[in-house]
């Protein structure tokens, strides 16, 4: 998409899930070591809320026709500039979808191309306007409205199953974890890319609170140890999640140096 998104037509020599090639949509690269620093995060627009102000997908409606909209791609500020409405690393499920379906990301929706539409949800979720299991619903009813067997219909399943992860309740925690360290689990366990591959984050995390409860780890080194967990996924997984982790893990870092609530 605009800017340094690349074009509708990047990787239309590739072949892809709907062309039955074998190759399918480029593999996001792996996620980037704990250790190594990465460009900084997109900074947040608008101050987060502990319930975002978008609940739910607000793109079911008619099915979608199939016929290009009029209206431009929109640039992707990616990179130089987090304020434009699309802003979202296209190396991750939603632009790999977006460059996939090649024309069909100029299919109307609404009176936008598809493409826009995408990359306006995936911003949300980058910037934590929508939280990453609203952003997959969206995903989600966006993809139902698009027209049978399309190639946009193919490409945008494909990363959706990619990014998918079945709901389930969060690990069993000793009645002594602390409670940052408490509300930090249940946070992380709503996110889809969590549940999926909980090795990352929420496998240490549990036996933090394990030694936390049990006495073993308190003060700077519990809060270095949280504060360690964040940057485990690449950046282009912010459309599925990457920066919503972080901020909860920092959160609950800062909320470690609070005293704890009078009863």
């Amino acid at each position: 998409m605009g800017g340094r998104g690349a074009s509708m037509g990047k990787g239309s020599g590739a072949s892809s899930p709907a062309a039955g090639g074998g190759g399918g949509p480029a593999q996001v690269e792996p996620a980037a070591p704990a250790t190594e620093q990465g460009p900084p995060e997109p900074e947040v627009t608008k101050p987060e809320a502990t319930e975002p102000e978008k609940a739910g997908p607000e793109m079911a409606g008619a099915p979608v026709s199939g016929q290009p909209s009029d209206a431009p791609v929109a640039e992707n500020g990616w990179g130089y500039d987090p304020d434009l409405p699309v802003s979202y690393h296209d190396d991750g499920p939603i632009g790999t979808a977006v460059k996939y379906m090649g024309a069909d990301g100029q299919m109307d929706i609404d009176g936008q191309p598809l493409a826009n539409v995408l990359g306006r949800v995936a911003t949300d979720v980058v910037h934590g306007r929508r939280t990453p299991q609203q952003g997959l619903e969206e995903y989600q009813a966006i993809r139902d409205r698009l027209p049978e067997n399309s190639q946009a219909r193919n490409c945008l399943d494909f990363e959706i199953r990619k990014m998918d992860a079945p709901a389930s309740p969060p690990p069993p925690l000793p009645d002594a974890t602390p409670e940052p360290l408490r509300r930090l689990v249940g946070e992380l366990n709503a996110i889809p890319l969590v549940r999926q591959d909980p090795s990352k984050e929420l496998g240490p995390l549990t036996e933090l609170c394990e030694q936390a409860a049990a006495g073993r780890a308190s003060g700077r080194r519990l809060k270095r140890a949280i504060q360690e967990l964040a940057n485990r996924r690449h950046e282009s997984l912010g459309d599925s999640g990457k920066f919503t982790i972080d901020r909860a893990l920092r959160a609950a870092a800062d909320a470690l140096d609070q005293p704890p609530a009078q009863p």
